[in-house]
């Protein structure tokens, strides 16, 4: 009976909300991956934890509440730099096509968190879409998910590519995702509280990333102001998010989300400490390790 009633609840304050408080557009996945290999801009992701951090409201799984990296994402969000766009939540402003779990999440966002964070956004701007890394498990017809990897693929595509993420990430590892890259290597830091050691991280890859094409990041709200700092100085860096376990999901054909076994996922069971991974391959790429 209480869940009826909140999701009643949610329902009508949904729609009120959606007046009240107006979203600006985001265009589609699709149109923000189309922009993204025509431009090779970088982009920086602000997702449901990204505002979060924003509204200073409460900790992640992965990452705790932290002034500095507000303040960041704040300067993030209103950036003017021409080389790095910023992409919103797509499920914010419509849930056509999601499917019944996830256009229920973005509801109770909408009604219960989005108020708070409305004054941040400028509504006469067009946006782009956050969801770009997450083309599967949210969607109620999977059916385009196979042709938009391999379009994303391209954006990496003959690239030397450097991937900055959390030690349980293991972006790529057993699959492949990035098979096609001309090269990879990886800096490996924290999977939880990377932000902690921001300033060692980005002085790391500074130091280095200019040998590389591409730079592929995913450690969460670090992530968001990693790629924005990388592309004032004239990198290409991508705030790749959750799009390896989004493909692992894919290849297994499952309807909800799963444990991977030995990657990180956070939505799922972040709390859960991986054993090593032993692939050869994987520990020849490890070019740098920063874990305190």
């Amino acid at each position: 009976m209480i869940n009826y009633l909140r999701r009643v609840y949610v329902e009508i304050r949904y729609h009120l909300y959606k007046i009240i408080y107006p979203y600006p557009h985001i265009y589609s996945i699709f149109e923000t991956l189309d922009f993204v290999l025509i431009s090779k801009k970088s982009i920086a992701r602000f997702g449901d934890g990204e505002f979060h951090m924003l509204g200073n409201s409460e900790d992640l799984g992965f990452q705790k509440m932290d002034e500095k990296l507000a303040t960041r994402l704040k300067d993030v969000l209103n950036n003017s730099n021409d080389d790095c766009i910023v992409a919103l939540p797509g499920g914010i402003y419509s849930i056509r096509g999601l499917n019944k779990v996830a256009s229920y999440f973005w509801k109770q966002f909408y009604v219960f968190h989005y108020p708070r964070y409305a004054n941040l956004l400028n509504v006469n701007q067009k946006y782009y879409n956050a969801s770009f890394t997450r083309p599967y498990i949210d969607f109620a017809n999977k059916q385009h998910s196979a042709s938009y990897f391999q379009k994303l693929k391209g954006v990496w595509n003959n690239q030397k590519v450097l991937i900055v993420e959390g030690e349980n990430s293991r972006l790529g590892v057993g699959n492949d995702l990035f098979d096609n890259v001309k090269e990879l290597r990886r800096i490996v830091t924290l999977s939880t509280n990377a932000f902690q050691l921001y300033d060692k991280l980005f002085e790391a890859t500074k130091s280095i990333v200019m040998e590389y094409d591409l730079v592929l990041i995913a450690l969460g709200p670090t992530a968001t102001v990693l790629a924005y700092d990388l592309s004032k100085l004239g990198v290409w860096a991508i705030d790749i998010g959750h799009i390896d376990v989004e493909y692992e999901w894919f290849l297994r054909g499952v309807d909800e989300k799963v444990a991977i076994e030995g990657k990180h996922v956070n939505e799922f069971s972040y709390h859960i400490k991986d054993t090593d991974c032993l692939d050869i391959n994987y520990q020849s790429q490890i070019i740098n390790r920063l874990l305190n």
